[in-house]
């Protein structure tokens, strides 16, 4: 899974920078880039279930499906933040804080870059699996069968 999710930030995404080499190999090694994929994919999960099956509201409208939608990519958005901050800044890699601590490497700069990349990544990817999610939950629900259309 550290692969697949890792591709996808880093080829995708295109937020992989050979340079700054320490940080990448760091995330894959103690297992960031798994805590990042998950929480775009089990966030929207659990946020679309507590929708569709656990609000009890009949007379939902578009409006309110689109307001889950935002708080859902809100809360990913917060929570790949904190994960990508915490791996990165907060590591135990002993090279890692090294390089950071360096001025002259740039790596200062570019690790307080990362997590807002990572949290603007995983913030679209929660967007797209939030609407699949949508689609598929919303064949299943007693509730809110007409949700989003």
């Amino acid at each position: 899974m550290n692969e697949f999710f890792g591709t996808i930030y880093d080829s995708v995404f295109g937020i992989f920078d050979n340079l700054y080499f320490l940080i990448f190999q760091h995330l894959y090694e103690n297992g960031g880039y798994i805590k990042l994929g998950l929480s775009f994919v089990l966030i929207p999960f659990v946020c679309w279930i507590l929708f569709y099956y656990l609000w009890k509201y009949p007379y939902g409208k578009l409006w309110h499906w689109l307001v889950w939608m935002a708080l859902t990519v809100l809360i990913v958005f917060g929570t790949t933040y904190g994960i990508a901050n915490t791996e990165i800044l907060g590591s135990d890699n002993q090279a890692l804080n090294e390089a950071i601590a360096d001025a002259g490497t740039g790596y200062a700069d570019y690790a307080a870059s990362l997590p807002l990349k990572y949290a603007l990544a995983n913030s679209l990817l929660a967007l797209i699996i939030g609407f699949i999610y949508s689609l598929i939950m919303k064949q299943f629900s007693k509730i809110q069968i007409h949700l989003p259309f």
